[in-house]
């Protein structure tokens, strides 16, 4: 591997530094809340530094998101090097991120950032954006390598297409953390009130219902 030079190893520890701060600003304040002026003073660098690093405080969120994608993906491909049964890999999958929305809730909201930009002209050429799709593609292929595993395996019915099987889990575990975190929000739909639960009751809940339904009848206790 090419060894950096001092100049270049200076610039991506600037940019980390950057997005370190940016997170911790954005934690605060929100996104809406949060300015690129706030995020250059806490880092204590000049606004000009900052924006010859990041153009705007959309590609700094860009790349919390990219950052948060790539932790969430190497943590998804440990469980698929694991000797275990296509059910438990799935269900091993989903405490995993459970644990990382719990921990990084802030790249959670990031993710849910970059795909409401989809489309929009500010993400045109953006390599972060792309990137970021990229790492999207990756952790779908660890969801469909696991349900693939449990079809040869026998331990998840085999009757389903393992990719449209995927995109229901991924969608779907999506959308229960999203009520989990409305609910947190000061101003929330009152029908969220009804129900007592937490983040960690129903993902578990999702977990085992989705397992029920695509378990094998020869793996059902």
């Amino acid at each position: 591997m090419k060894k950096l030079s001092r100049k270049e190893r200076e610039r991506i520890a600037r940019r980390e530094l950057i997005i370190d701060t940016a997170e911790e600003v954005i934690s605060n304040y929100g996104f809406e809340g949060a300015t690129m002026d706030a995020v250059a003073e806490k880092a204590e660098l000049g606004k000009g530094t900052l924006y010859l690093h990041f153009k705007s405080k959309a590609s700094i969120y860009l790349a919390i998101c990219e950052r948060g994608s790539k932790k969430l993906n190497q943590l998804m491909s440990k469980v698929l090097a694991e000797d275990l049964k296509g059910i438990d890999m799935i269900k091993k999958l989903g405490m995993v991120y459970l644990d990382f929305v719990k921990t990084y809730p802030i790249y959670f909201s990031a993710f849910n950032y970059y795909e409401n930009l989809i489309g929009e002209e500010k993400l045109a050429g953006s390599e972060l954006a792309a990137q970021c799709e990229e790492y999207a593609r990756e952790a779908m292929a660890y969801i469909v390598r696991a349900l693939q595993v449990g079809m040869q395996d026998g331990s998840i019915k085999d009757s389903y297409d393992p990719r449209e099987l995927g995109l229901i889990i991924w969608g779907a575990s999506k959308g229960v953390v999203h009520i989990a975190f409305l609910k947190e929000k000061k101003e929330h739909m009152k029908i969220l009130d009804d129900v007592s639960f937490s983040l960690e009751s129903l993902v578990k809940n999702f977990i085992e219902l989705i397992g029920s339904g695509m378990r094998s009848d020869d793996h059902k206790s």
